[in-house]
Order: C-alpha cells, then sequence, then structure tokens
C-alpha cells in the first residue's frame, strides 16, 4: 500500500487506450456439452509473461505454448489450453482455490437440453459483485451512467466524453476514500468499546475523520493498524496505543479486505469469446460474429455489480430424424401392405 493505489487504479482502469498486454479467454462448446477453455495473451516480452491476474485459476494442468506474433516485430502470444468433459469440472476448480480469488462468487454452467428433433445447449457464467467495503452505498455515490464510462462501455469522442469521464473517475475514487474511511472509523468504534477503557471515548476517531481520509487519499500505510498510532499522536491520548495490544484483530480483518480491493483493481481487464455448435437462438452479448459472442470485462465492472454472460443455441438432431424418417416409411410400407391384403 506504498502508493496511491486507489486513485491510479480507477483512472487506468477507465482508459480506453490500448494496454500493455491483451488478453482473451476463449470457450469453444461442444454437441455435448463438453468444451475448450483457452487463455491467451498477447504483448511485448516484458509483460506477456508476467503473472496472470484474472479470476479464474489457471494452473500446471493447463497446456503452455509460447508463439511469436508475425503481425508485430516485438510481441508474443501466450496461450493457456484447458478441456473439460463439463462445468462441474471447472466449478469444482474455482471453489477449490484458496487464494484471494475465492472472495469472488464465479460460476460456469454449460447445459445440454434435448427438445426431440433439436437440442439446446446454454453457456451461462456469472461474476457477482465483489466489493469488500459494504457500509457506503456505491450507489449514493456513482450513477448508473458513471457506471458504463468507467468500465468502457460508452467510449471517449470529444471533450465532453473526457469530462464525464473524469467525473465518473472522481466519483469512484470519493466513494472509495469514504468507503475506507467509514471501514476504520467504525472498527476504531468497536475496538474502542471493547476495549472498555473509559480514558478513550468510542467516537475518538470520527474527531479526526478528515485526517483519516487524508491519509486515506495518499494510500501511503503498509496497515490499518499504522491509524492507531496517529490517532494517539492526534489525539494526544497514550491510551489509544492499547488498542493494538488488545483489539488488533479487527483491524488486521480491515487490511485483508483492503488487500482485496487492491488484487481487484489490479486485475487484467480481458474478453471472453463463446463460440457454440450450431445456431445461436439468444444472448445478453452485444457483439455477435456468426455463433460466435463477445463480452467486454474489466474490474470496474464486477466491483459494484454483477456481471451475467449467457448464450444459447440449437443443433440439429440428425439421428432423430433418421429414426423418425426410417418409422415412417416403415409405417408407408406397413399402410401399403396391409392395403393390398
Amino acid at each position: 500500500m506504498k502508493r496511491k493505489h486507489i486513485i491510479f487504479s480507477i483512472f487506468i482502469l477507465a482508459m480506453t487506450f490500448s494496454s500493455c498486454r491483451e488478453l482473451t479467454i476463449s470457450t469453444v462448446v461442444n454437441k455435448d456439452g463438453s468444451f475448450t477453455r483457452t487463455v491467451t495473451i498477447t504483448g511485448d516480452s516484458a509483460h506477456v509473461f508476467k503473472p496472470l491476474n484474472l479470476t479464474y485459476p489457471v494452473d500446471e494442468t493447463w497446456k503452455r505454448e509460447v508463439t511469436k506474433d508475425t503481425t508485430k516485430s516485438k510481441s508474443y502470444i501466450l496461450t493457456y489450453t484447458k478441456l473439460y468433459k463439463n462445468s462441474d469440472l471447472i466449478n469444482q476448480e474455482m471453489s477449490q482455490d484458496t487464494g484471494w480469488r475465492e472472495k469472488i462468487n464465479r460460476t460456469i454452467n454449460v447445459e445440454k437440453r434435448f427438445g426431440f428433433f433439436y437440442s439446446y445447449l446454454l453457456y451461462k457464467e456469472n461474476i457477482q459483485a465483489s466489493n469488500p467495503l459494504t457500509l457506503l452505498d456505491y450507489k449514493d455515490y456513482i450513477t448508473k451512467e458513471d457506471l458504463l464510462w468507467l468500465s468502457g462501455k460508452r467510449i471517449v469522442f470529444t471533450s465532453s466524453d473526457s469530462a464525464k469521464l473524469a467525473q465518473a473517475g472522481d466519483k469512484a475514487i470519493a466513494y472509495l476514500i469514504e468507503a475506507v474511511t467509514a471501514e476504520i472509523l467504525s472498527v476504531f468504534k468497536t475496538s474502542i468499546e471493547q476495549l472498555n477503557n473509559p480514558a478513550i471515548h468510542p467516537d475518538l476517531a470520527e474527531n479526526y475523520q478528515d485526517s483519516i481520509a487524508v491519509k486515506i487519499d495518499e494510500w501511503e500505510f503498509e496497515s490499518t493498524l499504522e491509524f492507531v498510532d496517529d490517532l494517539a499522536i492526534w489525539s494526544g491520548n497514550d491510551e489509544v496505543y492499547k488498542l493494538k495490544e488488545k483489539n488488533h484483530v479487527a483491524f488486521l480483518e480491515l487490511d485483508s479486505k483492503i488487500k482485496f480491493l487492491d488484487k481487484i483493481l489490479d486485475m487484467d481487464n480481458y474478453k471472453i469469446t463463446v463460440e457454440m455448435p450450431g445456431i445461436l437462438t439468444k444472448t445478453n452479448s452485444s457483439s455477435t460474429n456468426g455463433n460466435i459472442v463477445l463480452w467486454n470485462i474489466d474490474t470496474v465492472s464486477f466491483l459494484f455489480e454483477d456481471i451475467t454472460m449467457e448464450v444459447e443455441s440449437r443443433v440439429i438432431n440428425k439421428w432423430v430424424f433418421v429414426i423418425a424418417g426410417i418409422i415412417l416409411i416403415s409405417l408407408i410400407v406397413f399402410t401399403i401392405f396391409k392395403s393390398r391384403k
């Protein structure tokens, strides 16, 4: 936490310029419900081989391949590929992920529904909103339109657009600073009450709310326990130091929330493409090309809102047509044979 991480991350994520590397997660669904998942990273050698920071665990069970990008002189293409027989397997992998991503509730479901002459395949992926700061409602700070600008769903074309993007960024920053401040004040109040020391009033930290917010804005602290030292100095009350001795667990839990927020804001933006067998029948994607659909995924999107990606396709059950044809022909032959008797 040795920099203005929140502020810089929000602006970096909000910009629509090309990043140092491009990430795409491609899923090719087969007629039997199995699917192949491919993660593709394109960029120069300084960035393409950096660790992945996605919502999905990619480990040694994935096939890894590196090729030279012939369209760009100094670029490489790194791919990870894995075949899944069904979606239960990838959901099991995600549920067993014990890293920081375990706090992100995400599911992938691939289902096949039989409809006699046709079968319908459904791909559905959901990433639930993962904001660890719960005391303040972001909707009081950020509008739906602001989220469109921050997520890159609205593109900057004019100076007016740039102003709207900057304004949305300012609102997001204001929310995050005030949300972290609210969390710290809450921890202070609870911890002081638990300490039950008459020399420290439970609302002591609220007297220094602005000073706390300034320090959060500067984002130059390793742990929220540092605010205990600050409060003792600001208030001239050495009894405050006792919070570090007996009630430090709540501050460490808040550290965990802030580190998770750091991870979310540090995540790579990426694209998701899904290729379905047969003919597409419905999707909530705004970008389709034949039987391939596309979604652009960014950190800001699922920091505040759920993301649902859904696509359905229809495939012909040729064997049903064959059986139906055989039955029909048999009935015709039987009818003709019976009529001649």
